[in-house]
């Protein structure tokens, strides 16, 4: 019987998850984004004569950056024994290799997209994290797709 690369003998420790995450780079210029977008909206409500659509100009963009920001910290994508588990904002959720049925890989001009699908649906990352090539290869050889 040949072993995968990621299956252990019985008796062994089971290999410690390895999660992925946006680049910190790109949660870095995000949070950047943001501190810049507070400072605007704090200099603009302090400021005489400011109108009001730039103030609310100002808060657009806080929010969206903040909210950017959020997103990005909050999301991870976990291989480990048990599965693939997706961390959002609004869910958790962990599906077994088992159930991972193939992964489309869609180049773009803006980077490639990578689409898991599963017998539960869809799952999307893209090579906005930081190791999404290891972590499709991961994808692939746990759920024995290739």
């Amino acid at each position: 019987m040949l072993l995968c690369m990621f299956q252990l003998p019985r008796g062994r420790e089971a290999l410690a998850p390895e999660t992925f995450r946006p680049w910190a780079a790109l949660r870095t210029v995000v949070m950047a984004a943001d501190t810049l977008w507070i400072a605007v909206l704090f200099a603009l409500a302090v400021m005489q004569g400011a109108t009001r659509s730039a103030f609310f100009s100002a808060a657009f963009f806080v929010v969206l950056f903040t909210a950017c920001s959020v997103f990005y910290n909050r999301l991870a994508f976990t291989v480990s024994e048990a599965g693939l588990t997706v961390r959002t904002l609004a869910m958790e959720r962990t599906v077994a290799f088992d159930d991972i049925l193939r992964i489309d890989v869609l180049p773009g001009l803006l980077g490639t997209s990578y689409a898991v699908r599963t017998r539960l649906g869809s799952l999307t990352f893209s090579s906005l994290l930081a190791g999404h090539q290891r972590l499709c290869h991961l994808i692939v050889r746990k759920a024995r797709l290739g």
